[in-house]
This record gives C-alpha cells, sequence and structure tokens, in this order.
C-alpha cells in the first residue's frame, strides 16, 4: 500500500466504495418520506379537527354514505340499460343521488370552512355525479360492454333518422 492511502474503512484510492454510495443515499433519502408525512398530516389536521367537532360535515359524510349504498344497492343487479333506465326514472332513487351531490357539496364547503347555504344549489355537483356515473356504467367490465353497444345503438338510431 505504498501509493495508497486507506482513509476510514470504505475509501480506496480516494474514492467511496458502491456500498458506502449506496448508504449514503439510503441516509439521504430517509428524511423524504418524514417530510412527506408531516406535510400530509399538516394538511390533514384541519380536515380532521372538523369532523371530530363540525356535526353538520359528519352529518354529510353519513348521508353521503348511506345515499351511495342505497344507490349501489338498488344497482348492482342491473345491467347497462335498466340502470340509465331507472336512474331516469325512478324518483327515490334520483333523489338519493340528489342528496347524495348536495352532502358532497356541503360537506365540500364546510370542510374549506365555508359558510353553507340551507337550499339546495347542488346541480353542478349533481350533473359531476351524472357524469361520474356514467362513466362507471362505461369502464365496469360487468356493465361496460352493454353500456358501450346501447350507446352506439342510441347514437346510430337518432343520426339514421334525421
Amino acid at each position: 500500500m505504498h501509493g495508497a492511502q486507506r482513509i476510514g474503512r470504505s475509501t480506496l484510492f480516494g474514492r467511496k466504495s458502491r456500498a458506502e454510495k449506496l448508504r449514503e443515499q439510503a441516509e439521504e433519502a430517509r428524511f423524504v418520506p418524514i417530510a412527506s408525512l408531516v406535510a400530509a398530516y399538516e394538511g390533514a389536521r384541519p380536515v380532521v379537527g372538523r369532523l371530530l367537532y363540525d356535526d353538520d360535515l359528519r352529518d354529510n359524510l353519513r348521508v353521503f354514505i348511506e345515499s351511495t349504498r342505497n344507490i349501489y344497492d338498488e344497482l348492482s343487479d342491473e345491467d347497462a340499460t335498466d340502470i340509465v333506465t331507472r336512474l331516469w326514472d325512478d324518483d327515490k332513487l334520483r333523489k338519493q343521488v340528489e342528496a347524495a351531490a348536495l352532502a358532497v357539496q356541503q360537506g365540500n364547503k364546510r370542510v374549506r370552512g365555508e359558510k353553507v347555504k340551507a337550499g339546495g344549489g347542488g346541480s353542478r355537483i349533481l350533473l359531476l355525479l351524472l357524469i361520474a356515473g356514467v362513466a362507471f356504467l362505461f369502464l365496469n367490465p360487468r356493465t361496460g360492454p352493454q353500456a358501450r353497444q346501447f350507446a352506439r345503438q342510441a347514437i346510430n338510431s337518432a343520426t339514421s333518422s334525421g
């Protein structure tokens, strides 16, 4: 070991070994998830605080969960065309969708700390939920092929009759 000096355990010819480099990278990367967890906690703390102390927000969450569970139970055994028909014709089912949409809208405002009006105004959320429901129909492996075929037939009949 004439020209080479051994400084520390892992240095040979003034360079670090691969194991030493990997260990240093692991030590540096270890602090990133901790910082991410702290940031996530800081972001979630106001929401958790509101959930703990805001009865209306908890009620919105309960209404949303119950409504979506009822909607799912009502529609889980139907095929795509029956689901569309039921959503269009069934007033009880439509009211459950509206209740879920209103609960989401009010809960969102409460989480952000905004005042919630007693009246409706959930048409935008209702439209969003309706779009999400149609997307679910088209993308669901069980109902998707039937829904796409139904849409194709409806578009073909609408375009050919004009």
